[in-house]
Formats: structure tokens, sequence, C-alpha cells
């Protein structure tokens, strides 16, 4: 019998879920859906971010510190509301973003003197934390498409105090070549269906959701990373990522570019060590995989993660 809560989602998109989750994992993403975990991550001056574990503790909560990402603590199932009225969440010392996304920034392995390019920026989440890493040194593109996500991300980074991120407006499939052999690493956190996303007290977030969107939405995910692969110097890495379930935008976008071979890439493992990690896929229905699209990460749900896909690509040549 079909839990309550996945009621409320199309019956399509329940039924491809439960052939991509396995059993226990299935049972994960159902109990996050019901309880989503919070995650905050510190903004402030590095030395002095323990801090923020101390104030979220005076105010109540219990946070528990991130392996992986430094600066970064786990809420848990603790009601939105509740951590968006701290008022150093208000002010953003202590900023609110999704674990799965600060997994695609940790995963790109920026150091400080790299040259970064975020191809699809908005809303700016990730682009801060790839500034933080960098440590002031290097440069760091931003680009975005619509001219008014980029008001709102121009607007989230003046609240982050960060100033010296170079912002592009346009399409991300043009940078290969206007951009070509131009950075260290990218991150192509690619437009997606965003099953991640979904919740249940918010039907738009599922409303244009369908099998054919899908596949347009590949379409334009292949271009995109193939413009991510071209810009790349030779060793450069590039962060394939999306918030979505669906293999078709996921390991098939992957397996596409690398098969074009239009730019030598060969896939890396990803070394976060994330509890919610799970090898890639090499097959979905009729489409077969190359072997290595096992090296990519699946982040099911649960484990303070959402659902998210990362594929890790190293330009050869």
């Amino acid at each position: 019998m079909m839990n309550h809560a996945l009621s409320i989602l199309p019956d399509a998109f329940v039924e491809r879920t439960r052939q991509i989750l396995n059993p226990t994992d299935l049972v994960l993403w159902e109990e996050s859906l019901i309880h989503p975990a919070l995650t905050v991550r510190w903004t402030g001056k590095p030395e002095r971010a323990g801090l923020g574990a101390e104030y979220l503790k005076e105010q109540g909560f219990t946070p528990e510190p991130v392996e992986w990402c430094p600066e970064a603590w786990l809420l848990g199932s603790v009601t939105r509301r509740s951590v968006t009225s701290l008022e150093w969440v208000a002010e953003q010392t202590l900023f609110l973003q999704s674990l799965s996304s600060m997994a695609a920034v940790m995963a790109m392995g920026v150091e400080p003197g790299h040259d970064v390019l975020d191809l699809c920026a908005a809303p700016g989440a990730k682009t801060s934390l790839i500034h933080r890493r960098q440590a002031g040194r290097g440069i760091l593109v931003a680009n975005e498409l619509s001219r008014s996500r980029v008001k709102r991300m121009l607007a989230l980074l003046k609240r982050l105090r960060i100033s010296d991120i170079d912002i592009l407006t346009g399409p991300g499939e043009m940078l290969g070549k206007s951009h070509e052999k131009c950075f260290d690493r990218v991150l192509a956190d690619v437009p997606c269906s965003g099953e991640g996303r979904f919740h249940l007290s918010d039907a738009a977030s599922w409303s244009r959701w369908g099998e054919s969107s899908i596949n347009g939405l590949a379409r334009r995910q292949v271009a995109l990373l193939e413009s991510a692969c071209r810009t790349l110097r030779p060793g450069g890495e590039v962060i394939y990522a999306t918030c979505t379930m669906a293999p078709e935008e996921n390991e098939l976008v992957v397996d596409r570019v690398l098969k074009k071979a239009r730019t030598p890439m060969e896939v890396c493992e990803i070394d976060l060590p994330l509890e919610a990690g799970r090898p890639g896929l090499t097959s979905w229905k009729s489409h077969e995989c190359a072997p290595e699209l096992q090296r990519t990460v699946r982040v099911v749900a649960g484990f303070g993660m959402t659902p998210f896909y990362m594929a890790r690509l190293r330009r050869t040549e």
C-alpha cells in the first residue's frame, strides 16, 4: 500500500522512484519528505567558527558537525521557521543551506589560487561557498542565464559581504567557446527536474514534473556539460550536479558526453565520505552506460541529505 505522504505526489514519479531506489533508501526518502533535515554553515571569520555551534546550543538546538564540511552543522528535523527566526541566521552569519548543495562544492576540491567557474550560479549559495574555499586567491566567475535570478544572486552575495566575483549573464552553453581552457575547476549544477527538492507542503514544487520535460532538460544538460568541459584547462575538473533522481538527467547525460568525446575527459572518484552516497547507475531501462559511471555518486535522502547526483570529470589534455 502506498504511504499516505507519497500519495500526494504524481503516481508516475513515485513508480519511477521505486525503480531507482532500493527498499532501504526508499524508506529513507519517504521519511525525509515528512521530516526534512536542515543544515547551516558559518560565514563569519574562519577563526571564530566555533561561536556558531555555541550560539546554536544557546538557542536550544543540538548542532551536529559535518565531518567533510568544516563550519557546517546539521540541525536535524527542526522547523524551518525556528531556524530562520534566529538573529544570526537573519543577518547571515549563519547561512541556511542544503547539505547536498554543500557536498557539490566540497567535491570540487577547490584550493586557494584556483580559477573557478560556476556555470549556472543562481541563487548563489554554492557560489558563496566556492568563494570561501578560494580564501581570497583566484578568479571566480559566476554565470547565470536569467537576469532576474542574477539580481537575486547579487542581493545574496551582498548580504554575505562578497563583492569580488565576476558576474556573467548569458547561456552557459556558449562559455565553452568564449572561455575555452580558462579554469581549474568548474561547477555545472545544471537546471533539472528538481525531484530532490519536492516538498509535500508545496504542490508547485512538482507541478511541472513529467517524463517529457525530463527528456527536454537532458538535451540542454548535455550541451551545458560539454561547454563546461571545454572551459577547463588540461588537468582541470568539473563537477556535474543535479538535484534530481532521474537517470536521464544524471548518468545518461554524463555517458553521452563521454561517448561524444568532444573534449577528452575521464571519470574520477568523489572522495567525500558520504553516508548517503551510492554508486552511479550503469544501466537504465534500455540504455547501457560505461562501467566507470559507477564512480559517480547518487546521494540518497537521509543522513541530513536530500536526493542529489554528482559526477567528477577531469580533462586529460
